[in-house]
């Protein structure tokens, strides 16, 4: 299906709906435009169902009209951090100077919502980035996109925005979730390849040893490296993505290579590795040969790849045609492996990525806790759905319906470490170091952090991690607590920049009320409102604080998951009196500690601090022990909630 057919299809199905405010207009076929690049771009990546029926959750990411320059805007989260999508549509061709004004007022929208949300005229805009954890810490996290139907694709852009131009949609739509479905290569001179079968079986594995152009590379590169689906794409079954050419210290090495002695880049680099279910050689005339992949991604040499690209971009974009003349003149060395066996597939990527000694989650996803933990949570009830491997797909028994069972294992890590063990710290600042494997540390699986969550010792269960020591429900409620926290966060968020919002309009109209008073109130609403969204793993400690010191008193034990997920008003009640008794009280704690120490005027630097987190739960527990009526609260809060 072609593009134009894809937003005609979705205008037909879409448009009036929702039928409060519509993100289609009626004889608005360009606003449909703006579902299909949502959809190429982010249907697996979040999960969304273009249907009808499902239009309130497609409306999550899509601004209506009047959008203050954002038609779609994205927040991706790891932990309690976010960065955010934040994407304008064309359904036309742009120039130059029309995509510079693109870019120019999104990031005005973005820079207006941080300073004052009532500067947003477009109530539409304003709803959206107010249920974000957009803000003044974390605006930097954003990336911007122009997305057009012309061929414009090189224009004067920052590190944080890129173009994405009508072919590379083309691109997206026409290819795998996490392979490129067909191209080919030209392998120049005669004999230069070498063609390897050592299982004599030419239906399922063959290997090829050739020089592929590092031009051919650079432009296969372009097609998909703009976005993260693209990347996927390209890259989908190498373990470890290309940092890209600002956070790659071998790129100027590269480029230097490049145009100095692009005859010896063969000699200087370890060349790639791409895995392709189907290969055709095919002989040509003039000593050419054609070398057809089919369904590929490259394995190992994503560096190398993503250079080569970024060299081109450059060269196109400054108009230097010796440079991309030195880039024909290179050549890569290249195993092409045809392998049509799933498992051997992952397992080569696997091995071809062990070099770097940064292993992560898809590394583990093979090891036996990982696959002990996962079955063992999966089966029975409840039914908790733990990925353990980027981009596998969800068995169809989940039911989406109970949001908070389904989980990766590097969010249970961090969940496990602030709940069972009350170190908030950890949880947030050993995310990336999680499933490094630190040779140094002998006696742990990969690492002190993964061992005491993960370790698996069936002979001796006093050796393993908390995760294999706790009980499903108790692993389920600590789920819970953290979704708990996302949407009484997004409550009270609302709640603080309508506080904010009063008092700004206070000053403005000049009332006959004391200014200084006021701007105290807006900046405590506004050090309240940075802290809340940055504290989800603080959040979670408060939680199970309160349970160590006052569950013996409690009768019951489990959430009444049921009656939270089908009774809207039990669902609203219980989130608002979570965040009253258990979000608050963190948030109140962190901002009072960090005055206590000095740290007031940066609460985010505070709350990173191994020291916060000592401060934090002895100021806590001197609440709970000394403040009578929290004990009561909390039973309460039990009572009304647990079954």
């Amino acid at each position: 299906m072609e593009i134009d057919e894809l937003t005609l299809e979705l205008y037909e199905k879409f448009k009036g709906l929702p039928s409060n405010n519509p993100i289609v207009r009626n004889n608005q076929i360009d606003d449909a435009f703006e579902l299909t690049v949502l959809k190429i771009l982010y249907e697996d990546d979040l999960g969304l169902s273009f249907d009808s029926s499902q239009i309130d959750e497609l409306a999550k990411y899509v601004i209506s009209p009047p959008d203050e320059g954002i038609d779609i805007f994205i927040e991706h989260t790891a932990g309690d951090e976010s960065s955010f999508d934040v994407i304008q549509i064309k359904n036309k061709v742009l120039k130059s100077s029309e995509i510079k004004t693109a870019f120019a007022l999104m990031e005005r929208t973005i820079e207006s919502f941080c300073k004052d949300a009532t500067k947003i005229s477009s109530e539409s805009c304003r709803e959206m980035l107010s249920n974000s954890n957009l803000g003044k810490s974390n605006k930097n996290n954003c990336h911007y996109y122009v997305v057009h139907k012309g061929k414009k694709a090189f224009t004067e852009t920052k590190d944080n925005e890129t173009v994405i131009n009508i072919q590379n949609l083309i691109d997206l739509y026409e290819n795998g979730v996490d392979k490129v479905k067909n191209s080919s290569f030209l392998i120049k001179g005669k004999n230069n390849f070498l063609d390897y079968n050592p299982f004599n079986d030419d239906e399922q594995h063959k290997s090829i040893v050739c020089s592929i152009s590092g031009y051919e590379l650079a432009s296969l590169n372009y097609k998909f490296y703009n976005t993260k689906l693209g990347r996927n794409i390209l890259f989908g079954q190498n373990l470890r993505e290309s940092l890209g050419p600002k956070k790659n210290k071998t790129y100027n090495g590269i480029k230097d290579t490049i145009i100095k002695c692009p005859e010896h880049f063969w000699y200087y680099n370890n060349g790639i590795t791409i895995i392709a279910e189907g290969v055709t050689i095919k002989e040509k005339s003039n000593g050419i040969t054609s070398i057809i992949l089919d369904n590929f991604s490259i394995v190992n040499g994503a560096q190398t790849t993503s250079s080569l690209g970024y060299f081109l971009q450059e060269s196109q974009k400054n108009q230097q045609k010796d440079h991309i003349e030195s880039l024909k003149k290179v050549f890569v060395l290249t195993r092409i492996l045809k392998v049509k066996d799933e498992d051997m597939r992952r397992e080569i990527a696997i091995y071809n990525n062990t070099q770097n000694p940064i292993t992560n989650r898809d590394m583990v996803a093979n090891r036996m806790e990982q696959k002990l933990l996962y079955n063992r949570l999966i089966t029975g009830s409840p039914s908790i759905y733990m990925e353990i491997r980027r981009g596998s797909q969800r068995p169809s028994h989940i039911n989406r319906k109970y949001k908070h069972r389904i989980t990766k294992n590097e969010d249970l890590a961090q969940i496990a470490y602030s709940s069972f063990k009350l170190s908030p710290f950890t949880a947030k600042d050993k995310r990336n170091a999680l499933f490094s494997n630190n040779y140094a540390q002998t006696e742990f699986l990969l690492n002190e952090v993964y061992h005491k969550l993960f370790n698996y010792d069936e002979e001796n269960e006093s050796e393993n991690g908390v995760l294999f020591q706790k009980t499903k429900d108790e692993i389920d409620e600590a789920l819970f607590s953290q979704y708990l926290y996302k949407i009484s966060k997004t409550e009270k968020r609302k709640q603080l920049q309508s506080n904010i919002a009063k008092f700004e309009n206070d000053k403005r109209q000049n009332k006959d009320i004391n200014i200084e008073r006021i701007q105290n109130n807006i900046d405590a609403e506004s050090t309240m409102l940075e802290t809340i969204g940055i504290c989800m793993f603080y959040c979670i400690a408060t939680y199970y604080v309160f349970k160590e010191q006052f569950d013996h008193y409690a009768q019951k034990t489990i959430f009444d998951y049921e009656r939270f997920y089908n009774d809207k008003t039990f669902r609203d009640q219980l989130v608002s009196d979570f965040g009253n008794l258990i979000l608050m009280r963190t948030v109140k704690i962190l901002n009072k500690t960090a005055r206590d120490n000095n740290k007031s005027g940066n609460v985010a630097n505070w709350i990173r601090s191994a020291k916060c987190q000592d401060v934090f739960l002895d100021a806590l527990s001197d609440d709970l022990r000394y403040d009578g009526d929290l004990k009561d609260k909390y039973l309460d809060f039990i009572d009304k909630y647990k079954v």
